[in-house]
């Protein structure tokens, strides 16, 4: 999970390349974290199994 946000964050950043301030990078980060939450929050199967199961 965490190696595709590294790539999908990596993708989106090498193409500007040069950021005008540390706040326009942190901008388009957030919006690409949020972009992902709200696909996983959309998804009808679950990602993650949260309930115990007894061995």
């Amino acid at each position: 999970m965490e190696r595709s946000v590294q790539q999908e964050l990596k993708r989106r950043t090498v193409k500007v390349r040069v950021f005008p301030s540390e706040d326009a990078l942190l901008r388009l980060v957030s919006a690409v974290l949020v972009e992902i939450d709200d696909k996983w929050a959309a998804e009808t199967k679950p990602y993650i199994k949260w309930e115990c199961q007894d061995a």
